[in-house]
């Protein structure tokens, strides 16, 4: 059944991806706001190729300029977006899942030559960027002296976002080694990060 103009009666707002102007990463930035109906749909969203599913959501709103590679902002909630569907030549659906993003840390590094002219490695510059997180267990190992749980979590990045496995990302103060990449998609990057927690 095709949506009325009355049912769209909530504001949300269009988020693009940007460059910071001193090169130190990328953040999310408002741009337009547009009415839509936002629901949940009562399906699971398989944002993630590799992480959980989670409850998916549908914004429907006039057809306009969008894409996956931005998101929506509503009533406060980060609204990743998953799939874009016409059912008219008037409307668009964004199914979307309500996650929202951390801010997520990585070093870059550079080898430089010392006055004596061995290479060393040196900090090139620290970039930020927002990246929803979704846990993953992994896996349990039994230690000699005590036990530790391998807690794996996939990092979903916007498109301009690229880390190279065996990095280390920060987030919210823990550090992570990237272990795997997952970059087919065309819209985001996924990588599955991992830390070591005693039990």
């Amino acid at each position: 059944m095709a949506v009325q103009a009355g049912e769209m009666r909530e504001r949300v707002t269009i988020l693009t991806l940007a460059e910071r102007p001193d090169g130190t990463g990328w953040e999310w930035q408002a741009g337009k706001t547009t009415w839509a109906k936002v629901e949940k749909t009562g399906k699971r969203s398989l944002f993630s190729t590799v992480g959980a599913s989670r409850e998916e959501w549908c914004a429907t709103m006039r057809t306009q300029p969008l894409t996956l590679h931005q998101a929506l902002r509503w009533r406060g909630h980060f609204l990743f977006l998953a799939d874009l569907t016409f059912p008219d030549r008037l409307h668009m659906e964004a199914a979307a899942v309500m996650v929202e993003p951390v801010i997520c840390s990585v070093r870059r590094t550079k080898i430089e030559k010392n006055a004596l002219n061995n290479p060393t490695l040196a900090v090139d510059r620290i970039l930020s960027f927002p990246a929803c997180v979704t846990e993953k267990y992994e896996g349990f190992t039994q230690g000699e002296t005590h036990d530790a749980t391998t807690l794996t979590y996939v990092a979903i990045c916007p498109k301009a976002v690229t880390l190279r496995a065996g990095e280390i990302v920060t987030i919210g103060g823990y550090k992570f080694r990237v272990q795997t990449q997952h970059e087919l998609s065309e819209y985001k990057n996924e990588y599955e990060i991992t830390r070591e927690a005693d039990t």
